[in-house]
């Protein structure tokens, strides 16, 4: 009589498991592509910070009368003061002031802007003596990155009283 060891190692199935362990691996190099793919073309849509902010060489400058402020674009990207993603803030004496900079629209290289202090609603009334110094930025709300900074000194006594 011939008898035949049986063994849980060994069985009849070890033919089918090559395929079971075959198709698994391959469904997870599928997902694992397809993660890699979506990842590279909605990379824009999933974090904001990514934006670049436009560069521009801007001049910020006091005009002849101290009333106003003037900007002359010198070079790169054109710059949209008339959208919600661009702003000009005034720091005077440790306090921020956005200026209501809708009035300098869109300015390109070789172009002035002129952006009167009165007529900003968002300042309040103030007074600046000589040899005060003045900080202005323009700020990219959607990248986060300030496109100009330039500190002015007040040459002679400024009354900003908005209008």
């Amino acid at each position: 009589m011939m008898v035949k060891k049986f063994s849980a190692l060994k069985g009849s199935d070890e033919k089918g498991l090559a395929p079971v362990i075959g198709t698994a691996v391959t469904i997870v190099i599928v997902f694992i592509l397809a993660g890699l793919v979506s990842s590279v073309f909605f990379e824009e849509y999933g974090n904001p910070s990514n934006k670049i902010s436009p560069t521009a060489k801007l001049q910020i400058y006091f005009t002849g009368d101290e009333s106003s402020l003037e900007f002359k674009h010198e070079g790169g990207d054109q710059l949209f003061f008339d959208s919600p993603s661009i702003s000009v803030i005034m720091d005077i004496n440790g306090s921020s002031y956005p200026l209501n900079d809708s009035e300098l629209g869109a300015l390109e290289t070789g172009e002035k802007g002129v952006l009167a202090l009165n007529k900003s609603e968002l300042l309040p009334s103030m007074e600046l003596k000589p040899g005060e110094w003045v900080s202005v930025k323009v700020v990219d709300y959607d990248s986060g990155g300030i496109i100009a900074e330039n500190d002015l000194e007040v040459k002679r006594q400024m009354l900003i009283e908005p209008e």
